[in-house]
């Protein structure tokens, strides 16, 4: 049964303190050396028969115990339950780095902690600012990225794959006041906030994104940006912050394209369910292999023509991550799990999904054909960040996501199998939320 639907949104600024590292890309030269444009997290409070709260951040990805935090400081200031915040990132690379993704940066504690307070104190201020609102949701055709996984001669690489499967469309979730005006703008689109790359911090194409609607709109209105399943999707094209820029205009006015023709209703059915799965993950590698393997990583550093301060950090994590598959190795560890925790949140005949990692389109395109929903979307880097989620075949074929940034996140790979789990119980939620 439909209730009027309370509303309420909040942006605070998050930027990190310049020399604090950058995450995201590797071999960089060193930590942060300026500004270019203010990274935020954002909060859009909904209420009917349920409350939900939606929260967006600037950042690379968070990891499961740092949510955890900022959802239960929220559910002790407002009562809103844990299961009902959703907490996405942008997965800028020109963030600071945080505990979702070791040895491509330091995480700073102090900064940590504070961000920590901030996501807290962000998800009361928007639960404060409730008020009666009307919502429409919508999607509008656009894209600014492009499928990365080119096989070549030498095998799957990163590179350009004009062929390969995207999600070209942004899903918009619009909030206005019962007086028409605009109090929030929510944005899905799938593509990697890998357009801009050196030592400045920055939102990337998102953040133009989000200030361009923003700016269009005027004060009082709130835009978030939930990235969406991009784990195979970069941005396209990349290089310098006049592209980025267009592409944030890009999506800016597909974004108010659809909010404008959204038709916006005062009453609003919300649910919200989850399930926690364990995900299953490959056995280590043989004594032998895995002792070959730390031995491999030993010699990394004096075998490279160039060093620098990135490239050190990731040859020392490589060698710990390589020390740890050992240790799994000769402790005849077997049966390895990943907690996964899928969520979803109902907005009368719209799904939001949210998943945690780097997760591949093909995800987001299964669930968006199997949900029965008028509309679904599927934001990645949800609550949290277990690394790179591809799918069974793309397992079989190999590259980067599949063989080699696990040591940036984890222990051993999810097994193919995950896929079917997570977009199974994906659909089980929908089904559940009717």
């Amino acid at each position: 049964m439909c209730a009027q639907l309370l509303a309420g949104a909040a942006k605070v600024v998050i930027t990190p303190p310049v020399g604090l590292d950058l995450c995201g890309f590797g071999g960089r030269p060193g930590p942060s050396e300026g500004v270019h444009d203010d990274l935020c997290a954002a909060a859009l409070y909904l209420e009917s028969e349920q409350p939900a709260l939606i929260i967006t951040c600037d950042l690379i990805g968070l990891d499961r115990a740092s949510v955890g935090e900022v959802r239960q400081g929220i559910e002790a200031a407002t009562g809103i339950p844990s299961g009902h915040i959703m907490v996405g990132c942008s997965h800028t690379h020109s963030g600071p780095a945080t505990p979702c993704i070791v040895s491509l940066g330091k995480t700073d504690p102090d900064y940590l902690a504070v961000l920590k307070r901030k996501l807290i104190g962000l998800g009361r201020m928007a639960f404060d600012k409730r008020q009666p609102c009307a919502l429409g949701t919508l999607r509008e055709p656009v894209s600014v990225g492009i499928n990365r996984r080119e096989r070549r001669d030498t095998g799957m690489t990163i590179g350009r794959n004009e062929r390969g499967k995207t999600a070209p469309w942004v899903d918009v979730v619009a909030v206005d006041t019962m007086a028409g005006e605009p109090l929030a703008r929510y944005f899905v689109h799938a593509a990697h906030a890998v357009t801009l790359s050196g030592q400045q911090i920055t939102a990337d194409w998102p953040g133009y994104a989000q200030r361009i609607v923003e700016r269009i709109y005027g004060d009082g209105c709130v835009a978030l940006f939930g990235q969406g399943c991009c784990g195979n999707i970069n941005s396209e094209p990349r290089g310098a912050f006049e592209i980025a820029e267009a592409q944030g205009r890009v999506m800016a006015g597909a974004v108010v394209k659809a909010a404008e023709y959204a038709l916006k209703q005062p009453e609003v059915t919300i649910a919200c369910a989850g399930t926690d799965l364990a995900l299953p993950c490959f056995d280590p590698p043989s004594v032998a292999e895995a002792e070959a393997q730390v031995e491999a990583f030993r010699q990394t550093p004096a075998n490279r023509a160039e060093r620098t301060y990135g490239t050190d950090m990731m040859d020392a994590g490589d060698l710990a991550w390589s020390e740890r598959i050992l240790a799994l190795s000769r402790s005849g560890a077997t049966n390895l799990t990943r907690p996964y925790e899928v969520q979803a949140i109902r907005l009368n005949d719209f799904l939001l999904v949210g998943l945690p990692g780097e997760v591949f389109v093909e995800y987001a395109l299964q669930i968006d054909e199997g949900a029965a929903y008028a509309q679904t979307a599927t934001m990645a880097y949800a609550n949290d960040n277990v690394g790179y989620v591809p799918t069974a075949a793309a397992h079989a074929e190999g590259g980067y996501e599949v063989t080699h940034a696990i040591r940036f996140y984890g222990d051993t790979m999810l097994r193919p199998e995950s896929e079917a789990m997570i977009v199974a119980a994906a659909l089980e939620l929908g089904r559940r939320l009717r």
